[in-house]
């Protein structure tokens, strides 16, 4: 979790980033032109239907999702908010929040179980145990007693061990 929440922070700073770049100087303020009056639509008749006021509808809201699970997805979706950031629609969606995005792959992931399992009951299980796993085509099992330390967490993922825990 703390790695994701770190994930996000990365992006959120290479985003600021990149859009203080491209924003340039702040346009100088301008004083503000009234607008040409328009005529009032003339009232319907009294007692016809559909008589109420309609508002316009809202603007729509875009979310795309993004998946970002190491440095050239990290790369892609950069590229991607730049070129984004090209159009002046897109750009002041994404400044007004109309343009969001929704980190993919979040939830629970899918452990594969075609690999042999190597389980662990109780205990500490490090990165030399996450190392051996890998050699030997493993996934680890770790009971309700064992503890996966931040570490052997990052070298599994690097290394592509995957991990299930007993609840």
């Amino acid at each position: 979790m703390s790695a994701s929440l770190d994930l996000r922070a990365v992006i959120a700073e290479v985003v600021r980033e990149v859009v203080a770049d491209l924003a340039g100087p702040a346009a100088p303020a301008t004083p503000a032109t009234p607008l040409p009056a328009t005529p009032a639509a003339p009232a319907p008749p009294a007692g016809v239907a559909g008589a109420e006021h309609v508002t316009p509808p809202a603007p729509r809201e875009r979310v795309e999702a993004v998946r970002i699970a190491d440095d050239a997805d990290l790369d892609r979706f950069a590229r991607h908010l730049l070129a984004l950031f090209d159009n002046p629609k897109n750009r002041q969606d994404l400044r007004t929040g109309r343009l969001r995005f929704r980190l993919e792959g979040g939830g629970a992931t899918v452990v594969p179980t075609d690999r042999p399992a190597q389980r662990i009951d109780t205990g500490a299980v490090t990165e030399r145990q996450v190392k051996e796993a890998a050699e030997a085509g493993r996934r680890l099992v770790l009971g309700r007693r064992a503890v996966l330390t931040p570490l052997a967490r990052e070298r599994a993922r690097a290394l592509g061990v995957p991990i299930e825990k007993e609840r």
